[in-house]
Parts: C-alpha cells; sequence; structure tokens
C-alpha cells in the first residue's frame, strides 16, 4: 500500500518554511504523494453548506492565507525529487478547462512526470459566482465536459472538442504530461454519479475522510465492506487498521494531518 499526506495548505501557521519542511519531510520518510486542496476565494457571506464535516460548517478564516493549489504544487515541485503531487481536489467547473489542462500538462512535465489530478463538482455556489462560473447548476454534466477538453489537450497534437458546456475549435497546446496518455484522473465525491464519472473518465476514486457510509458502498469495487474510521490508538491499533484496508485492496491511503498546530505535521508523519 502506499500513503500519501494531505498537506495543509491553509492557516495561519502555514508559512513558506513549515510547507517546505514537512514536504521534503514527507519525502524523506517515503511518503508516496502529497495533496493540497483547492479554494481561489472565500466569499465573506454564503449559505453553501461544506459537506464533508458537520454541521456542514466551512472551517476556514476568512482572513487566513490560502496558497493556490497549482501554483503551490509548482514550487513543492522545485522542493522534491520523487513525491508524487496532487490536487484533493481541483474543483474543475469553476475553472477555465483548456488553461487549466494546460498548466496540469505543465506540472507534469516539469517535475517529470509526478502529477495525480484529483477532480471533483465542487459544491460552493458563492465561489462559483465570485469566479465568473455559471456552472453550478449543472456542476456535475459540466466536469464531465471538462474532463474530456482535458484529454482532449493532453493526447492530440492538433486538439478539439464540441460538447455541452465548452466549444474548442482546432488548437495545438505543448507540452503534453509527461504520464500516458496523462496523469492519473481520481474523481472525489460520493454516490452513483460520481462512480459513473470514475468508471467512465476516471482511473481511480479519491474517497474524502468523512465519507463513512460513502466508503461502505463504494467498496464494491473492492468486494467487500467497510467503514471508514479514524487512525486512533496505540501503535499496534493504527498498525491493524492500516493492515485491514489493504485486505481491501485499498491501495493508497492519505492521511489528513487536520488542523492542529502546524509544527507538529512532520513529528506526526515521523511515528506514522
Amino acid at each position: 500500500m502506499e500513503f500519501g499526506i494531505e498537506l495543509r495548505n491553509v492557516g495561519p501557521d502555514v508559512t513558506p518554511e513549515r510547507l517546505r519542511a514537512v514536504a521534503q519531510g514527507a519525502e524523506a520518510l517515503g511518503f508516496h504523494a502529497l495533496w493540497l486542496s483547492d479554494h481561489v476565494v472565500i466569499p465573506t457571506a454564503f449559505t453553501s453548506r461544506y459537506p464533508y464535516a458537520r454541521p456542514g460548517a466551512f472551517q476556514v478564516a476568512q482572513t487566513e492565507n490560502f496558497y493556490e493549489v497549482l501554483s503551490t504544487l509548482g514550487w513543492i515541485a522545485g522542493l522534491t525529487t520523487r513525491i508524487r503531487l496532487g490536487t484533493s481536489v481541483l474543483v474543475v467547473p469553476q475553472r477555465n478547462p483548456v488553461l487549466t489542462a494546460k498548466q496540469l500538462a505543465t506540472l507534469d512535465a516539469l517535475p517529470g512526470g509526478r502529477l495525480i489530478v484529483g477532480v471533483g463538482v465542487g459544491w460552493f455556489r458563492e465561489e462559483f459566482e465570485a469566479l465568473g462560473a455559471s456552472t453550478f447548476e449543472r456542476r456535475g454534466a459540466a466536469t464531465d465536459d471538462y474532463l474530456r477538453v482535458f484529454k482532449a489537450i493532453w493526447a492530440d497534437e492538433t486538439s478539439s472538442y464540441d460538447g455541452s458546456f465548452y466549444r474548442l475549435p482546432p488548437v495545438r497546446a505543448f507540452p503534453k504530461p509527461v504520464q500516458r496518455p496523462h496523469p492519473p484522473l481520481w474523481v472525489g465525491g460520493t454516490g452513483p454519479a460520481c462512480w459513473r464519472r470514475v468508471a467512465a473518465l476516471g482511473d481511480g476514486w479519491h474517497a474524502i475522510r468523512p465519507q463513512r457510509a460513502a466508503l461502505e458502498e463504494g467498496c464494491d469495487a473492492v468486494r467487500a465492506e467497510a467503514e471508514l474510521r479514524d487512525l486512533i490508538g496505540d501503535e499496534a491499533s493504527v498498525a491493524a487498521q492500516v493492515r485491514a484496508y489493504a485486505a481491501l485492496g485499498v491501495r493508497h491511503l492519505g492521511l489528513d494531518l487536520g488542523y492542529g498546530p502546524f509544527e507538529e505535521a512532520l513529528p506526526t508523519l515521523e511515528r506514522f
């Protein structure tokens, strides 16, 4: 099994120095991937409910730094040599798909093919509106269209696309990703629409930690039933939980470092 970490790119204690230390420390410890989250702006007033917390509150102060995911991954790529670089997850339908495909191809090409593209449909209506994206009401269908644009840009010498949400006349876009035919696409979310997207357009399911019922239902893909739990307890207990996930067929387990003091992140990884 491979292990990744959710490297927090938001918070008052997340400094460039600490990001560098945790990224390089995780690589030295043998972790497989670093995952960063994606928000561009935090509207000052909103009613959207964050789907991965109870009771749905989005626990980010509006004055905290929230480092942009692709820029930060590019910076981390220059500080590391081996560890994979992942988005957890990129909110696809609020971004221009051609520009995003170009950014992702570059982010795969320059570090030598280390990118994993976690993608999602988004949940934050007010952020969509702030970015001028009109796709929120049909964001699932728009995501499917945009992922097909990504693949056209990445695969074809001359790329074109004619879909419901985007029309691309014949263009050329280089570089292409190092990973062929494209970087792995891991689809975030839950439910039948998400799993159809995984099967049709993705290379894996990017399950988010609080989705206990969703993992249990989604385990049809690994011919088992399970409940997602936090890895808590002493060393023997945590090791047993990891072995249980491996027995289910889980191939990559991401560790969420949470919102505790960021200076504790690297010691936590060392203990793991």
